[in-house]
Parts: C-alpha cells; sequence; structure tokens
C-alpha cells in the first residue's frame, strides 16, 4: 500500500477519534445519568489530551520508520 494513503488513513481515524470522543464527553446522556461527570473536567481533559499526544507521536515515529525503510 502506498505510504500517503496509509497517512492519510491514520490521520481520518485520528480525527474521527478525536472528534467522536468530545461528542460522547458533551452528550446531554451523560449529564443526565451521572450528575458528577462534569467535576474534574479540566484533569480528565488534560489525561485525554496526553493520551492522544502518545499516540499521535508513536503514529508519527513508525510512519517516519516506514518511509526511512
Amino acid at each position: 500500500m502506498n505510504t500517503n494513503i496509509m497517512l492519510l488513513i491514520i490521520l481520518i481515524v485520528m480525527v474521527a477519534a478525536a472528534v467522536l470522543t468530545i461528542r460522547v464527553g458533551t452528550s446531554l446522556g451523560n449529564k443526565d445519568a451521572n450528575g458528577s461527570y462534569f467535576a474534574n473536567t479540566g484533569r480528565k481533559l488534560g489525561r485525554l489530551l496526553a493520551i492522544y499526544g502518545v499516540v499521535i507521536i508513536a503514529a508519527l515515529a513508525i510512519f517516519v520508520a516506514v518511509l526511512r525503510s
């Protein structure tokens, strides 16, 4: 498979995951089901962004390794 196509697929999956995570996190159903759902949102967002950062860096490292080989 062409590496440009692989990169495009990875980018689409990452963007979709981020958008869907935000949509689920801000849904009214979560707020209604659990009153404390929105407590400590800064900490939760920080952890989530850290996870996304690690995954993005790992994906870029793999992509660079594939390009160099």
